[in-house]
């Protein structure tokens, strides 16, 4: 650390440059969080049994199912509905770390820590 005596403008500079840089980290968060809120992503299992949408933080919103699933033991049924919801949490989480990326930066501490909850919730790759 440069231990040196600032001049009062240097010190009001240093002080201006900080602050700029923290209101530039608050906007890029903001827009995060914005962009991270309207996300949504669908998926279906691979015999096209269940199809599954999911908010942001991998809430079920919507579920479909074909026609045959009347012609589908039960457990066949569940199982396709929790393939296609696991894949519709992936793709949320691969879409989270985009906006991650593109905001605030995957190698910033916001990032890091945005990224490590993801991982919690969805299961997603931090």
């Amino acid at each position: 650390m440069d231990r040196r005596v600032l001049s009062g403008d240097d010190a009001v500079a240093r002080l201006q440059e900080r602050q700029a840089a923290f209101q530039q980290t608050v906007a890029a968060t903001q827009e995060m969080a914005t962009r991270m809120r309207t996300l949504t992503a669908t998926a279906s299992d691979a015999n096209g049994l269940a199809t599954v949408t999911v908010d942001s933080s991998g809430v079920l919103l919507k579920a479909d199912f074909s026609a045959r699933i009347q012609r589908t033991a039960p457990e066949a049924v569940s199982r396709a509905l929790m393939e296609a919801l696991a894949d519709a949490k992936q793709r949320v989480a691969a879409q989270t770390q985009e906006v991650i990326a593109d905001t605030v930066g995957a190698d910033s501490a916001t990032g890091r820590a945005v990224a490590q909850d993801l991982q919690s919730r969805l299961g997603g790759r931090p």
